[in-house]
């Protein structure tokens, strides 16, 4: 391994982390037992825009194009889940309060006393407020505002929120999905702020294969998508609670659907096109063998942890001189440096460096134990290689200790069209100096429920 001496300072900013609960993500439910299932009693929803999206507040960089995020973030979901959104507006600016809804699901981006009240920091970028009946499960009003003290643009302007990305992230709280912990998810639950990674945060715009498998689960045919169900035990064959599960496609290494088990380690993964599969788990005595699974098929697939060895902990990756939990954005023919910190990474060596597809390589030689960084914990660097048809979507990290453990940061590299991946030319200079300092950043996506 390569040690690669640096003498500036790493910068800690890290935003709106949130911890995992012990509930399926994916779906959001009543209650931990995931007796009923919070969504939209027909296919057909009304939406009510706010007329301050026409006239936004300061926060919102002026000319941004409010209306046409909004539109094209509805517009995804519609398509993912087979939903029809019917627009109107109202002068209405703020959203229904905690004790009762007012049957109207509104969008506001109104910097009202109201609004503001809502949020108790600028890195929470939008909020969202789900009135529903507990016993069925039926939603009746979804109300989503966003953050008046937080900076928004639509153009990609540095040191702002994607306006449109917080509103896909939104809406998929609105159709009843919860948070993802797959990092290239839009429902994942944190937002990374234009120039992360020296880009444009476009890419959480898009919708991944999590957030449709998600919306699949919810306003699809059971008929018509698969699914995968067991359960995680530790090893001391118990049950595991909130283990990340997830599902890759066993041709291109894709993460195509995920979610986490619950109390009684039960996990269940729904709204898979029919396909080849194997499933991963963080820590997992490994058994990537893979499995078909068809349309209207549940394969079964239980998953046997090795808790007693979970040293190897990753928890933040990056590029281009920063570190986040945000997915990276990477373009197709290119290659790029990638930065990985976290306990036990000085562990690692080159060959025990994956990229789970064969369409991205990684340089087993490449690899550098990062020094003189003011981290708590190791930092490494290694290069990774995309094939010019790697196909669009989130692929994991794969790391395995010299001791045998292994580890994933799970959809840690995404390829997408809206990234605009950073010039590869600059990655030497990244490699050398990662420009004097590493951010680690992100922000706060987070949705509320109201009964």
């Amino acid at each position: 391994m390569r040690r690669l001496v640096t003498t500036f300072t790493l910068l800690v900013f890290i935003l709106g982390w949130v911890a995992s609960p012990a509930r399926a993500y994916t779906l959001q439910y009543t209650d931990n037992s995931a007796a009923v299932r919070i969504k939209w009693p027909t296919n057909t929803i009304r939406i009510t825009l706010s007329n301050s999206l026409a006239s936004p507040p300061a926060n919102i960089k002026p000319g941004s194009d409010v209306l046409g995020a909004v539109r094209r973030a509805l517009a995804r979901w519609s398509e993912a889940a087979s939903i029809q959104f019917i627009e109107t507006s109202s002068d209405a600016l703020n959203i229904s309060p905690n004790g009762g809804g007012d049957g109207n699901s509104l969008i506001t981006v109104a910097d009202t006393p109201e609004n503001r009240a809502i949020f108790d920091s600028a890195d929470r970028t939008g909020r969202t407020r789900v009135f529903y009946d507990p016993a069925a499960g039926t939603i009746s009003e979804a109300d989503v505002v966003i953050n008046p003290a937080a900076q928004f643009s639509t153009d990609g302007t540095p040191g702002t929120y994607d306006l449109e990305a917080t509103f896909t992230h939104e809406i998929g709280h609105v159709l009843g999905l919860e948070h993802s912990n797959e990092a290239g998810s839009a429902m994942q639950p944190r937002q990374g702020i234009n120039g992360l990674y020296e880009q444009a945060a476009f890419s959480a715009r898009t919708l991944s294969d999590d957030d449709r498998a998600g919306a699949h689960a919810l306003y699809a045919s059971g008929e018509s998508f698969g699914s995968i169900n067991g359960t995680v035990s530790d090893s001391q064959g118990k049950p595991s609670a909130a283990a990340h599960v997830w599902a890759e496609d066993i041709q291109t290494g894709k993460v195509v659907a995920g979610n986490s088990s619950l109390p009684d380690g039960s996990y269940r993964i729904e709204g898979l096109p029919a396909g080849e599969y194997r499933i991963v788990s963080n820590h997992a005595r490994e058994s990537l063998r893979p499995f078909n699974v068809a349309a209207g098929q549940t394969v079964r697939q239980d998953i046997a942890l090795d808790t007693e060895k979970a040293t190897l902990k990753p928890n933040v990756f990056g590029s281009n001189g920063h570190l986040s939990t945000i997915a990276v954005p990477v373009a197709q023919g290119r290659r790029y440096t990638i930065f990985v910190g976290g306990e036990g990474l000085d562990q690692v060596s080159g060959s025990g460096i994956k990229i789970t597809s064969p369409f991205i390589k990684v340089n087993p030689a490449s690899l550098t134990l990062q020094s003189g960084i003011n981290y708590e914990h190791p930092i490494i660097s290694f290069d990774v290689e995309l094939s010019a048809d790697a196909p669009l979507g989130d692929y994991s990290i794969r790391l395995q200790s010299k001791t045998g453990e292994v580890a994933y940061i799970p959809g840690g590299l995404t390829v997408d069209s809206a990234s605009g991946a950073t010039d590869p030319g600059r990655r030497e200079a990244s490699r050398a100096a990662i420009a004097g300092t590493l951010g680690i950043t992100g922000g706060f996506l987070e949705s509320f429920l109201a009964h």
